[in-house]
């Protein structure tokens, strides 16, 4: 997995920038070359609970456990109310995209959608390593902004908050993206059923070309008597005109 391919977004980059700065012991690093050379063999994010299986130096995966603390209601209601403020804001979300002013609304009423210091997420690896984070765990949250680039609303269902099922909640509707019917080909075809069931081949229509006139005849009176046949042509010697 070569180059950095972490982080590329404005939303996927914070996550790690947030979890480097307070790494005073400065083991997210480590966990790099872990995730670039593909340890992290699987991932998944459930609520606020992000697990994942991590190679390691055991023929048995290690198992990986985060815990993002959830939002109150209280927060959430303060958060969506702030929101609302700015119909401009609500504009980009209900077309799916998330503005990085969300993130300075949610900080300026005090809430942290990435972590400030280490306790802030509960995290566990079934490694022997006694360091939190060991780089199982440092792996994995390479990889969880990787999931971040790919789908920024992580950021907030990681806290339990839904945006947009919290703006349905509050009135504001989001137009279903609309699907075309395309039918199938075979519906397309001029056929008919064949009579006999089992039967898997179509029994199409045949054009009556009984009526058609036999022209062999007035072609063959078009050409000439005496064809030249390119086989006993004699070309001109060089220099000749023609």
């Amino acid at each position: 997995m070569a180059g950095n391919t972490f982080g590329k977004t404005w939303w996927g980059n914070e996550w790690l920038k947030s979890l480097t700065h307070i790494d005073y012991a400065n083991r997210i690093p480590r966990g790099s070359a872990y995730a670039r050379k593909g340890a992290v063999r699987s991932i998944d994010v459930t609520g606020n609970v992000i697990t994942a299986r991590v190679s390691g130096s055991r023929p048995t995966p290690y198992k990986v456990t985060i815990r993002v603390p959830l939002f109150k209601k209280e927060q959430t209601d303060l958060l969506m109310k702030k929101l609302l403020e700015q119909p401009a804001l609500i504009s980009k979300l209900l077309n799916r995209e998330l503005d990085p002013e969300v993130f300075q609304v949610a900080r300026r009423i005090g809430l942290n959608l990435f972590p400030q210091r280490w306790d802030d997420l509960d995290m566990s690896c079934s490694c022997p390593d006694w360091a939190v984070p060991c780089k199982h765990l440092a792996a994995v949250i390479y990889m969880m902004s990787r999931e971040i680039d790919n789908d920024p609303f992580l950021v907030f269902s990681m806290h339990g908050v839904d945006l947009l099922d919290e703006l349905k909640k509050r009135h504001v509707e989001i137009e279903k993206e609309q699907v075309m019917d395309v039918p199938e080909f075979v519906t397309l075809l001029e056929r008919r059923m064949p009579k006999e069931m089992g039967s898997d081949l179509f029994e199409f229509h045949r054009v009556d070309c009984s009526s058609l006139r036999d022209i062999a005849e007035p072609l063959a009176n078009l050409l000439m008597p005496s064809p030249t046949s390119c086989m006993t042509r004699r070309w001109p010697h060089s220099g000749s005109r023609f």
